[in-house]
């Protein structure tokens, strides 16, 4: 099963038709009024913030592990999906797109000189069972302005092709966002979740 991802943009197809004789026009032009009337709407899949990989505290290079340290955080706040459904009427098998965006608190820590935070994340796809289908790492650089140390951000549109037929409805899945963690970061939000739940 193959999972495609891109960056939005505007791609326009063009479809050459031949008028070869009466009945090749009709049924083109059937065809595209069918499609254009009553096109098929699916509800986009259900989208999640994994919970260990919500948050990121990335402390200054050689320093310790105190609140002075900190270098920037940032918090994924949630996923805004888009949902486009492009089907064959008929037979039901066609494509979803998902546009994909993750919303980001970014802040500048104590130990923070140059204004600027990276924060690397995934978004994957997995089906009902969880079983992972698709998974892709992107970036997003961020600049404090001024003296500003709180930003509320969104990463650019990540645009995914899901497969669709009679057995595979939007509803077969699910998609993800969390932060790409070192094992160190990981554990560090583990720890944290934990003392908050006492």
């Amino acid at each position: 099963m193959a999972f495609g991802a891109r960056v939005r943009g505007l791609t326009l197809a063009v479809a050459a038709v031949g008028l070869v004789g009466v009945l090749t026009a009709c049924s083109a032009y059937e065809y595209a009024t069918d499609l254009i009337s009553t096109p098929i709407v699916l509800q986009c899949p259900k989208s999640w913030v994994i919970a260990d990989a919500a948050n990121l505290v990335r402390f200054r290079q050689g320093g310790g592990r105190d609140l002075t340290d900190v270098d920037y955080e940032g918090q994924i706040t949630g996923v805004r999906l888009g949902c486009t459904t492009n089907l064959d009427k008929k037979t039901k098998v066609g494509t979803m797109d998902v546009d994909v965006n993750v919303l980001f608190d970014a802040t500048r820590g104590p130990a923070n000189r140059d204004r600027k935070a990276l924060f690397r994340y995934f978004i994957s796809v997995s089906d009902n069972d969880r079983k992972i289908l698709y998974r892709e790492a992107f970036s997003l650089p961020v600049e404090f302005p001024g003296n500003r140390t709180r930003l509320r951000i969104q990463s650019n549109t990540i645009t995914l092709q899901l497969p669709i037929d009679p057995k595979r409805s939007s509803s077969y899945y699910l998609v993800f966002a969390g932060y790409e963690l070192t094992h160190e970061e990981l554990e560090f939000n583990r720890t944290r979740q934990a003392k908050t739940v006492k």
